[in-house]
């Protein structure tokens, strides 16, 4: 099994292009996200969101991308990766049906964008 480490420095080595980073955490009842894009390899913007503490990992997760997909709006980037490791909020994200709204909303943008590859 790969340690963070080790998929850290293949996305360092493979990194080409534009790629948002995003991840999400609860710890000690606090809940938060955030999400770092890059461009070849150099970073461009970084940001934090702290949640509210009902909020769970799957959410901070699915909101991470979603800031990811309103960044990529807000400053017209062409294609970008977002990478992510939270299998269970790709998994909704590509899902056909999902009654959750912030999944709906962050599949809708994506596929009116049309150009971002959610990893």
């Amino acid at each position: 099994m790969e340690n963070s480490e080790d998929s850290w420095n293949y996305y360092m080595e493979e990194m080409k292009g534009m790629m948002i980073f995003t991840d999400g955490s609860k710890m000690d009842g606090r809940v938060g996200c955030a999400s770092v894009a890059f461009d070849n390899k150099t970073e461009l913007d970084y940001r934090k969101f702290r949640l509210n503490e009902s909020s769970t990992v799957f959410m901070a997760e699915v909101i991470a991308i979603q800031q990811a997909v309103q960044y990529v709006r807000a400053n017209g980037l062409g294609e970008v990766n977002i990478i992510n490791d939270s299998r269970s909020a790709l998994m909704a994200l590509s899902a056909v049906e999902e009654a959750r709204d912030i999944i709906n909303n962050v599949k809708e943008k994506n596929t009116r964008e049309n150009n971002l590859d959610l990893d």
